[in-house]
């Protein structure tokens, strides 16, 4: 209810109205036991609220699923992930439908209003970690609403400069083939053209990828960590671990864990050169 009022003040704007897409936040530490997140009288006595944001799961079998907000079991109050960040955040999975392309997921009433739950509800920081498309939507929600009270965020492999893979046309239901196709290279370079980024957020990338390839089994790693975010100094934080691993991997666990606490800043040339050397092997022409 709360995020169909939100849309309709927007559409009352100049501009074009928001797509609706069906969202929902749960938290997960302290587990809430499931329910959508309501705001508590009392506030937290944590300061911090990390928001978790997944990428795409094809529903091949159960097309249904993919018009429902779901989470991925690295969001679920036992897993890792939520297990080293509990010490020092309250925790919450963000779930969408994955019925739209990223772009419109990112523009859309429902994370806008989840942030703002949150900084009504009286977190100072609240930090917003994207995996693989979740990255793309969360960097592209901050940039975009640099008001919105979004303070940080981690984007963990993702295909900022698109994936090969999505532009194959078969393997997944119809529903779900615009998100999919939105993540291809074409799209991501037309999207970037359409809507230049926007103001500076506090943002740090983690770069997939494994042993002697270039990629994390899915994602190019030069599309993780792409020219105009080294350009920008944006920090890039290695992890040899593929792409369906990062969100549980324990090294790769503490790596994000470690982010989140840590105040980013944008690295000098030097700095960006020595990652290149590491994750591509040479130092940019």
């Amino acid at each position: 209810m709360l995020v169909s009022l939100v849309a309709a003040a927007l559409c009352a704007a100049p501009g074009p109205c928001p797509p609706e897409v069906a969202t929902e936040l749960w938290q997960v530490a302290p587990d809430a036991g499931g329910k959508p997140w309501a705001a508590p009288e009392a506030p937290s006595d944590k300061a911090r609220a990390v928001v978790l944001v997944p990428g795409l799961f094809v529903h091949p079998a159960r097309p249904v699923k993919a018009t429902q907000p779901d989470r991925r079991p690295w969001q679920n109050p036992k897993s890792e992930l939520v297990t080293a960040l509990a010490p020092d955040a309250d925790v919450f999975a963000f779930g969408y439908a994955q019925t739209v392309a990223v772009d419109e997921v990112a523009q859309s009433p429902g994370l806008r209003d989840a942030v703002a739950r949150l900084r009504r509800a009286g977190y100072k920081e609240v930090v917003l970690i994207g995996h693989s498309a979740g990255g793309v939507i969360v960097r592209q929600f901050a940039e975009r609403y640099p008001d919105a009270g979004v303070t940080k965020v981690i984007a963990v492999a993702a295909p900022f400069a698109g994936v090969e893979l999505a532009t194959v046309k078969v393997g997944y239901p119809k529903v779900q083939a615009p998100f999919i196709h939105s993540l291809a290279p074409e799209a991501r370079t037309a999207a970037t053209r359409a809507n230049p980024p926007g103001r500076d957020v506090p943002l740090a990338c983690v770069v997939c990828k494994l042993k002697l390839l270039a990629t994390d089994g899915l994602v190019p790693a030069r599309s993780q960590w792409p020219d105009d975010l080294q350009q920008a100094g944006v920090p890039a934080a290695h992890a040899p671990v593929s792409h369906f691993d990062v969100m549980k991997n324990a090294d790769a666990v503490k790596a994000i864990a470690k982010l989140t606490r840590e105040k980013l800043t944008r690295w000098s040339p030097e700095e960006t050169e020595q990652a290149r050397k590491v994750l591509f092997g040479e130092a940019k022409k």
